[in-house]
């Protein structure tokens, strides 16, 4: 047999010579054997799934699908002996999604389900459509089971519904194939104050500990670094002028160093925090922060010390109070003293 093209040959699945095997009879037969997963199926009910056709023509489609690229599983059991086929490899032509790639698409987006925003879930939402359509039904099946028993708790998620219109016209000025384009942008702060300004887009961040997803740019006017919170842009339109900015050391520091959206112009610090308690140690341990240069190392005493980089002190100070009083911080001195007046504060607020 002649073999088509490369691009050709991953269209579609390809008869035999003797067109004794149509296409669809192929996709038939792979289908049957996905969805019979590790227990096989045998030759007698792939025959009775193309409607009671011959055993040789089953044989025939096993071959072709071979030549194609599959490849089978074929364990001889039962009584009387016979072979079970199992799907090992997909043909070249298959496009079904892999239950590998499904799950890890299933993980994503139960982590943006529950420990951020619902923005880029629900962009992921078509993605997941296009997935299910090229699942077999048994893998279906079983993607619809897990769903029912995965909860995930913890997280923040931003309940202001994003504007797709805004999005696209962040998306198209951050990823102009040329260089990103300056960015006009109506934005609404935390203050409720609304403001209009043109920057230039330099990446998107998405922080666990604020909940949000963010666009960090460059402000020409103010000469430093923003962050928007996506959810606060009120419009957006991507200008034909290509964004220069001459520096973008900061930019990549602010991108670098950011924890909860906080970040400083000022050069970045390490924070070593000693933490103690019956359970914190070993969490850190097992699953350290996505901090800035994270390290966890234990100590002798059974506690851990926790070593991370910054710019500002808001961002470590809502890390650490998580540890309650099982934290202590070592240094710097300045994060000490930020942290003793906001207990403080805390104390007076329960007198």
């Amino acid at each position: 047999m002649v073999r088509r093209s490369s691009r050709k040959a991953l269209e579609s699945p390809r008869p035999d010579s003797g067109h004794l095997v149509k296409p669809e009879r192929l996709q038939t037969v792979l289908e049957a054997v996905r969805d019979a997963g590790e227990r096989g199926i045998t030759k007698e009910a792939l025959a009775r799934q193309l409607g009671g056709t011959a055993l040789r023509t089953v044989d025939r489609a096993i071959a072709l699908l071979e030549e194609q690229g599959a490849r089978f599983g074929k364990d001889r059991s039962g009584r009387p002996a016979l072979i079970h086929f199992t799907l090992e490899k997909a043909p070249d032509w298959d496009s079904r999604i892999t239950p590998h790639a499904r799950m890890a698409l299933e993980v994503a987006l139960m982590a943006l389900e529950g420990t951020a925003t619902e923005l880029w879930f629900d962009q992921l939402e078509g993605l997941r459509a296009l997935a299910d359509s090229h699942l077999s039904s048994r893998d279906r099946d079983l993607f619809r089971a897990l769903q029912a028993h995965v909860c995930v708790r913890g997280g923040a998620d931003d309940q202001q519904a994003l504007d797709t219109r805004m999005l696209t016209q962040v998306l198209l000025a951050l990823g102009h194939p040329e260089g990103p384009r300056e960015l006009e942008l109506a934005y609404q702060a935390a203050s409720g104050r609304s403001t209009t300004r043109t920057v230039v887009p330099f990446t998107l961040t998405h922080d666990v500990f604020s909940g949000g997803a963010f666009l960090l740019a460059w402000d020409p006017a103010k000469h430093e670094p923003r962050h928007f919170r996506l959810a606060r842009i009120l419009e957006a339109k991507a200008l034909a002028r290509r964004g220069l900015v001459a520096d973008k050391g900061p930019l990549e520091q602010a991108r670098d160093f950011q924890i909860g959206g906080w970040f400083s112009p000022n050069a970045p610090f390490r924070i070593k925090v000693r933490v103690g308690g019956t359970h914190w140690p070993r969490a850190l341990q097992d699953a350290p922060p996505a901090l800035p240069r994270v390290e966890v190392a234990r100590d002798k005493a059974g506690a851990v010390l926790l070593n991370f980089m910054a710019t500002d002190l808001q961002g470590p100070t809502r890390v650490i109070l998580q540890f309650g009083a099982d934290a202590e911080v070592l240094e710097p001195r300045e994060l000490r003293a930020h942290l003793a007046s906001t207990l403080k504060a805390m104390v007076a607020r329960y007198r």
